[in-house]
């Protein structure tokens, strides 16, 4: 048998008093796909960033073999939180070495590089495009090949597909064939059931910190797997609701909204109580539309209005102002604040609930902090705990718990509020949804995950091309359907 490419032995670390990853024991061949599952918090973070050099370990070994005609061993690491840089191109970004150095070489071969890499990749991305104009899914791509250009001996794959739609995800996927076949071996991080089962050899589950089971990923069903990372029997995480009234006048409308180059001519209504998904492939606008209701940019065209009436949100300040929340698909750039504690993240848009007199009362604080902590599962050691610290499924209960204590909230836009979330807490987010749309909030839901706009909606647009393509209730809201319009299909009557 040949040399593993990945060996732990006995492998722990602790922070403080917290033991994050407790005696993990396994191996993966060159060659192998290896699943790496559990919820939030459950260790799988601290053990890849072992894996990658980021940490070291407390006790225990890892060996990661050398490649042949390498100078050294190499790990590559795809993390859920993309590194890129927005300001430089993409063939610039990937010439970076992995402290982000640039090398010294000629720019005609840098670009000549980068072709090859996107081109091997299958993906028809301009190398000379800025990496902050592309979209989310695009960046995910790029991150990827970036990983790629030079085959690792151990790939590391952190929710690579939480910003990928299904063409998408079927290029990555497709690398991750070939890099196997070439003898890479492969840890695949993702809350996304069906991926691992299309992709991986082996699987992993670790809970609170702990390895529960290393084994054949055939030897799981979907049902038995997600019992094995939560240690109990799972019920269905949609759960049956009864659908929303759409009649009544919308709280928030949009008529003929035009964002330059992104999309044009879009009339949306967002009545209160439902849930209104916009759906589509990845850069067909959806997210763009998502922003401008949130004051996060700016339309070219058209009238965005509430309660019947023309407003002006030049800034996610003032759509707040006017009950507007927003999760971003991207929590670390745009909706945390890193260096503040999980209260001061939590509390950020209830000041008014909080402060009594220009006083912060403390008390006040704790208490309605508290209430959202335990309500959400939010694992964390106190409510003055770095929010850095969390695990990103963590961090975004934190960004949904803001909005549930903010008591003038009228509109809740999501855009990708599951990204790198796991199931369990999943199910936990969905339900705080159905009860803010059951007191009246109007929810706009974005999403890379059709069975979550399936799941939660009660009327789905459909964007292709920056336009809409058509509008289905809930009741005929198929998989199939959805993704007619979402390629450019007429609707059907």
């Amino acid at each position: 048998m040949s040399e593993a490419a990945v060996t732990c032995s006995r492998v722990s670390k602790s922070f403080g008093a917290t033991r994050a990853v407790s005696n993990i024991t396994f191996s993966i061949a060159p060659g192998e796909v290896l699943a790496l599952v559990g919820e939030n918090g459950a260790g799988k973070s601290t053990l890849i960033n072992m894996l990658s050099g980021g940490f070291e370990p407390d006790e225990g070994t890892i060996v990661i073999a050398r490649t042949e005609g390498e100078r050294a061993r190499r790990v590559a690491m795809v993390h859920q939180e993309l590194s890129l840089f927005s300001n430089l191109t993409v063939a610039e970004n990937l010439e970076l070495d992995r402290e982000g150095r640039q090398r010294m070489i000629s720019e005609p071969s840098s670009r000549e590089r980068a072709e090859r890499v996107m081109r091997d990749l299958g993906v028809s991305i301009d190398v000379d495009a800025t990496v902050g104009d592309l979209s989310v899914g695009q960046r995910q791509l790029v991150e990827v090949a970036k990983a790629i250009a030079i085959p690792p001996t151990l790939l590391i794959l952190d929710e690579p597909t939480s910003s990928l739609e299904g063409p998408q995800v079927e290029l990555l996927f497709a690398a991750i064939r070939r890099l196997s076949s070439a003898g890479s071996a492969v840890i695949f991080v993702s809350h996304r059931m069906q991926e691992l089962f299309d992709v991986c050899d082996q699987v992993l589950v670790m809970r609170d910190g702990q390895q529960i089971e290393f084994n054949d990923l055939a030897q799981h069903s979907r049902q038995s797997l997600v019992e094995s990372m939560v240690g109990r029997e799972t019920s269905v995480i949609y759960s049956d609701r009864p659908g929303a009234d759409l009649t009544p006048a919308p709280v928030i409308s949009m008529e003929a909204v035009g964002l330059e180059g992104k999309f044009s001519d879009i009339s949306l209504n967002f009545p209160a109580g439902a849930v209104t998904a916009i759906a589509g492939l990845d850069g067909h606008g959806q997210s763009e539309v998502a922003e401008v209701i949130a004051g996060a940019r700016r339309p070219s065209t058209g009238v965005v209005r509430i309660d019947g009436q023309d407003v002006k949100l030049p800034s996610p300040h003032s759509a707040v102002q006017r009950g507007i929340g927003y999760i971003a698909p991207n929590r670390r750039l745009d909706g945390l604040l890193l260096d503040k504690s999980v209260a001061a993240n939590m509390t950020l848009a209830a000041a008014p609930r909080i402060f009594r007199s220009g006083l912060l009362s403390h008390r006040r604080e704790r208490g309605v902090v508290s209430q959202v902590i335990e309500r959400l599962a939010v694992k964390c050691s106190s409510l003055l705990q770095p929010i850095i610290e969390l695990s990103g499924g963590n961090q975004q209960k934190v960004l949904i718990g803001r909005w549930m204590i903010y008591d003038k909230l009228r509109v809740l836009v999501l855009n990708d509020p599951t990204r790198g979330v796991d199931v369990g807490s999943r199910a936990q987010i969905y339900t705080v949804i159905r009860e803010m749309a059951s007191r009246g909030v109007a929810v706009v839901l974005v999403s890379t995950d059709l069975q979550e706009i399936l799941g939660l909606s009660d009327q789905v647009y459909v964007m292709y091309a920056g336009r809409i393509t058509g509008r289905l209730d809930s009741d005929e809201a198929t998989e199939s359907a959805v993704m007619h319009l979402a390629t450019g299909g007429e609707r059907r009557e």
